[in-house]
């Protein structure tokens, strides 16, 4: 796409893409066209040598072709392929896809809740600026859980997980097999630089391939782990949204109940702190049957939950904790 495209006609094209994945004759286009905010003439249809073009420059550019379903006069036209594997491209036709009906929707603005989305800042920047040139990384890394630490690490790659980006990779120095991962924060990550030094990025790795059988973005320790064969029980309502929203790309249906309201499903995956944090989400609806020592782990994080809420975990802190009706005074309390 040359530099004389704009903003608004890469909205054309994802609108044309949009209205293609079912099949339209050229006439409805041109229908759908004339009350498209996008049309900068409204009332206007479009012209048959312009949607050729776009058609055109959506393949070259989105790897997504248009192909006529039917000859002649009634001749009607339908996306026939996406990107495939690429999810940097689906995910862009995606998001341009949404702020199109958002452009379009701007008198009901108000009645439209979005999530907030960190940018990630400078951070993203410049692992993104390291990730091409294939050079090291150096950074100061605050840690929630663990005591801060100096990280130099090879970026391989970033992923988006709800909402915050992680930056993916192998430490250097040490055991280089070892693969972590790390929020792009400017909280938690200080002192970010591109060394000198490059890297050589294995030609047979995959990051997708790399992530295909864990949950977020959680990594485990090293390439020997093995994802493990997980058997789960889901009850009443989550059975069924679990059967339209996976839980994970593996899952499979072992067995299906409706009459009593439950259904089996098995998983092939890491069972990293994500999935833990995965299958808490649904409470009492959700169990694991196998294997034992994931079905200990969740056991082991339940009743330290239970005695959380027993009073009897963390007593001596908790004799320092403010009483309901001092926190409630607090609440009350304008924010400073």
């Amino acid at each position: 796409m040359n530099k004389g495209e704009t903003h608004g006609t890469t909205n054309k094209y994802i609108w044309l893409i949009e209205i293609l994945s079912q099949p339209k004759t050229f006439m409805q286009v041109q229908e759908l066209w004339k009350k498209c905010s996008l049309n900068n003439n409204q009332g206007q249809p479009l012209d048959r040598k312009t949607f050729y073009n776009w058609r055109q420059t959506i393949f070259d550019y989105y790897g997504v072709k248009i192909k006529t379903t039917r000859a002649g006069a009634e001749s009607s036209y339908q996306v026939e392929s996406g990107p495939g594997r690429d999810n940097v491209r689906n995910w862009l036709i995606g998001t341009i896809s949404v702020q199109n009906k958002l452009i379009s929707n701007m008198s009901i603005r108000d009645r439209i809740l979005l999530e907030d989305v960190p940018s990630s800042g400078e951070c993203l920047d410049t692992v993104l600026d390291a990730i091409k040139q294939n050079r090291l990384i150096s950074f100061d890394y605050e840690d929630y859980w663990e005591d801060p630490v100096t990280v130099t690490m090879r970026p391989y790659f970033v992923k988006l997980y709800r909402q915050h980006w992680k930056v993916i990779g192998p430490l250097e120095g040490g055991r280089k097999r070892t693969i972590r991962s790390y929020a792009l924060d400017a909280d938690r990550m200080k002192n970010l630089k591109v060394l000198d030094m490059r890297f050589r990025y294995p030609k047979d790795f995959s990051p997708e391939d790399f992530m295909a059988d864990c949950i977020g973005t959680a990594t485990f320790p090293t390439k020997a782990a093995k994802p493990k064969d997980v058997i789960i029980l889901a009850w009443e309502k989550v059975n069924l949204y679990l059967k339209h929203t996976p839980l994970h790309r593996s899952q499979r249906i072992l067995h299906d109940c409706p009459e009593d309201g439950y259904t089996i499903f098995s998983y092939h995956l890491h069972t990293t702190d994500d999935f833990y944090q995965e299958v808490c989400r649904y409470g009492n609806y959700m169990e694991v049957l196998h294997p034992k020592d994931v079905r200990a782990e969740m056991m082991k994080i339940i009743k330290g939950m239970g005695d959380e809420y027993a009073g009897v975990s963390r007593e001596d802190c908790k004799k320092k904790v403010p009483g309901v009706k001092e926190l409630k005074a607090l609440m009350e309390e304008p924010e400073q």
